[in-house]
């Protein structure tokens, strides 16, 4: 058991020899700030980031959600009461849709009134 603890400790020294020695010593911008896929690391992230593709994802998602417990609704037998409920909720996700689409949420590129 100290045979096994003592090649560990010899391995980690190894490891951490081999990294100081391995380091580079000229450090640019690039290398110490993060990286992220797209983005110019130098540039501010705020300026690529749309909105509009935003609200449409949110809306997907609602909407996703929707079929995803609409879907099951033909094999369940249901009371009255539920029907109610269904349609219900139905009805403020239509009406819902309709408000965003004549408030031009749905529209991708903004069509300007003159």
């Amino acid at each position: 058991m100290v045979m096994i603890l003592e090649i560990v400790i010899l391995v980690f020294i190894v490891y951490l020899l081999f990294l100081f020695v391995s380091m580079s010593s000229d450090k640019n911008d690039n290398m110490l700030s993060s990286y992220e896929c797209g983005f110019d690391s130098v540039m501010g992230a705020r300026l690529s980031f749309s909105y509009r593709f935003f609200l449409i994802s949110i809306l997907f998602l609602v909407f996703d959600v929707e079929i995803t417990l609409l879907v099951p609704l033909p094999y369940v037998e249901m009371e009255m009461w539920q029907v109610y409920g269904l349609w219900w909720f139905m009805m403020v996700l239509f009406f819902g849709l309709l408000y965003e689409y004549f408030n031009g949420v749905l529209e991708w590129i903004e069509v300007e009134n003159n």
